[in-house]
């Protein structure tokens, strides 16, 4: 599998490509599904992750007190050392990284950061290639 450049980030060519072909709420719609596997993974439960699931759901995308809580519940984890910690900490910035304002860099981080907590890119790679197939099947 030949890996591409998104950013600073490293995506599968086929995500990259399927990403080039989604719209503005595909890509959010993705990025949010992202974000949502890597947090069921690690069986992640807190009220700043309720927040910024609610702001995501809503629209509420970009900077916030919802993304702003998350940022630092990121920090924290990532201080703490353990793996554990490491893996809730990568699930906890796919879905503050799916909050950017821009959807296309949500979709292109959450997706790298979800792939850190799941370890495999099967799952991302039929999310994203689904979602792309359907703006052909729209259009």
């Amino acid at each position: 599998m030949r890996i591409v450049a998104s950013g600073r980030r490293r995506l599968p060519e086929i995500v990259a490509e399927a990403l080039d072909h989604c719209d503005a709420a595909q890509l959010r719609g993705g990025a949010s599904r992202a974000a949502r596997m890597a947090i069921a993974r690690v069986g992640l439960v807190d009220c700043r992750v309720d927040a910024a699931l609610a702001a995501l759901g809503s629209g509420r995308t970009g900077d916030g007190p919802a993304r702003a809580a998350l940022r630092r519940l990121v920090e924290q984890l990532d201080s703490s050392g353990s793996r554990s910690a490491h893996q809730t900490a990568r699930a906890c910035a796919a879905l503050w990284s799916a909050l950017d304002a821009d959807p296309r860099v949500a979709a292109a981080v959450a997706t790298h950061e979800a792939h850190a907590v799941l370890g495999d890119w099967e799952p991302l790679i039929e999310l994203w290639t689904w979602r792309s197939s359907l703006r052909g099947a729209m259009l």
